[in-house]
């Protein structure tokens, strides 16, 4: 009832409207007002099959749900969405602590923040020290391959291996049998590639794009490969190997076309083993060795050599930003007194920085410079003048430069990030 503007009704004035309106009989003969509702039993048979109908249609919603979102309901991802989105886990900020026991300096890599695989998991975090990403494994010998936001992990000797990138990690993949793996690399367009033991021959090198489709195979009669590079745009690859027949080590680079059955090229690396290989440019190749480093210009063939001398190599860094290496190599031939060489994609050592400190790790950025020694971070520029220093920690195990006055710091306990040179 809408009360006007003007007309004022009294509570007994609207009691006895309503009691005339009530004046009327019911099909009982028996006035509104005193007729009372009776109440309708329902048995207990159809109360349970109400029951077991509602049970059911809530388990296929949950089934539907499930099935929609399989991939999203693994166990490390509904631990992470625990963990993060309920308890609040997370950007606590650097030092941030090292998941697991122990993480080798080759699997520490930095690109606008830090990824990881130690003894237990995989963890990305980020420049602000924010966990993005945390899944644990069982591998006995855990290997991180990194470039931009793709990541491959695998075990080196086992047959599990996995891809993904800085905020998660895919379901994890096996080779067949007893086809051991022993390396794999990744671009950074998501192409992939690992290389196993075989029947048959000494390794294999199997390739697949982005969307996880084989583009190509290839079997090594000869010689143990165990270093490997993609180019950027997944056409080409650079396998490097070993072989102890006769009794003497000898090294060697296939340059593989992936459009083609045989490989393009093949490089003798005369006696060394191949730690590392990496593409500059889509016709530039770096690959350090246990001896000698190596320059190759896929254009031209030509293969240019940076000697050690009589020095020992102890730390060294390959930049595809600015196509250049930086070797730190021990004058003294204990791992001190190391001179820093800067060499360009030709093979030009383009300035040579000798010091007194006995380099650990190093790490180049642009025309920046840091290695670290006895707990301390140094920088240089790569004329060779010495801009800084920040204490690093006993327990400093490698450095990336994130930027020219920016470091981060694998620690054996933790991670930290060192923003002040003095």
């Amino acid at each position: 009832m809408k009360f006007k503007k003007g007309h004022r009704h009294s509570v007994d004035s609207i009691e006895k409207r309503k009691k005339s309106k009530r004046e009327v009989l019911s099909y009982e003969d028996m006035p509104l007002e005193e007729y009372k509702q009776q109440d309708v039993e329902i048995s207990k048979t159809a109360v349970k099959r109400i029951i077991i109908v509602v049970v059911i249609m809530i388990v296929l919603g949950l089934i539907v749900f499930a099935v929609a979102n399989r991939d999203n309901l693994t166990p490390e991802k509904v631990s992470n969405w625990f963990r993060y989105d309920i308890l609040g886990d997370h950007d606590k900020g650097y030092p941030v602590k090292v998941v697991g026991s122990s993480v080798s300096e080759g699997n520490f890599y930095c690109d606008n923040g830090v990824a990881y695989i130690s003894d237990t998991a995989y963890v990305s975090l980020s420049s602000t020290g924010n966990e993005l990403c945390y899944t644990r494994h069982s591998f006995s010998k855990p290997m991180l391959k990194c470039d931009g936001d793709n990541v491959i992990v695998y075990n080196m000797g086992g047959n599990g291996y996995a891809i993904g990138n800085k905020k998660e990690l895919g379901s994890l993949k096996t080779t067949k049998g007893d086809k051991y793996l022993v390396t794999a690399d990744i671009n950074a367009n998501g192409d992939y590639c690992i290389v196993h033991q075989t029947d048959g021959y000494l390794s294999k090198i199997i390739v697949y794009n982005k969307d996880n489709e084989q583009v190509y195979a290839y079997s090594f009669a000869k010689y143990y490969i165990n270093c490997v590079a993609l180019n950027n745009n997944g056409t080409g690859c650079i396998a490097c190997g070993v072989s102890g027949d006769g009794g003497s080590m000898s090294g060697i680079a296939y340059l593989l076309d992936f459009s083609s059955k045989e490989p393009a090229a093949t490089f003798t690396l005369e006696e060394n083993f191949v730690y590392s290989a990496e593409y500059l440019s889509s016709k530039k190749v770096c690959m350090v060795c246990s001896g000698t480093a190596y320059m190759l210009d896929i254009a031209s063939g030509t293969l240019n050599q940076i000697d050690y001398g009589n020095m020992e190599l102890t730390a060294y860094d390959i930049d595809n930003d600015t196509d250049s290496l930086v070797l730190s190599l021990s004058r003294s031939g204990d791992g001190r007194m190391c001179s820093l060489q800067y060499i360009d994609n030709s093979g030009k050592v383009l300035k040579v920085i000798d010091t007194k400190h006995a380099v650990e790790s190093l790490s180049i950025y642009k025309n920046r410079i840091g290695i670290l020694d006895s707990g301390v971070c140094y920088i240089y520029d790569t004329q060779g003048k010495k801009l800084g220093k920040a204490e690093a920690g006993n327990g400093a195990i490698a450095v990336r430069l994130e930027d020219i006055d920016k470091a981060y710091i694998l620690g054996i306990n933790d991670i930290n990030k060192l923003i002040k040179f003095k």
